[in-house]
């Protein structure tokens, strides 16, 4: 069923976040803020598909983003699936 498909894509994504989140430490320093910032969004619209059971496209709001944003930025760990 389609919940079913979805759940199995979204785990695999959350997977490949967590696999990228452990790796982004080890990046070269000039670029692992912007990489924590798109990994940032990536996770917050995996979240969002979530819990919005719709078949609608989803998004995030410009607060959320410039708080993800202002996290990297601060040269703050993404954060990983199971936090």
């Amino acid at each position: 069923d389609d919940d079913g498909r979805r759940a199995e894509v979204l785990d695999r994504i959350d997977h490949d976040l967590d696999a990228a989140a452990a790796v982004i430490p080890s990046l070269p320093e000039d670029c692992r803020r912007a990489v924590t910032a798109a990994h940032g969004l990536f996770a917050e619209l995996a979240k969002r598909l979530r819990d919005d059971h719709s078949t609608g496209r989803v998004s995030v709001p410009r607060p959320v983003k410039a708080r993800i944003a202002a996290r990297a930025f601060a040269g703050r760990s993404p954060r990983r699936s199971d936090s």
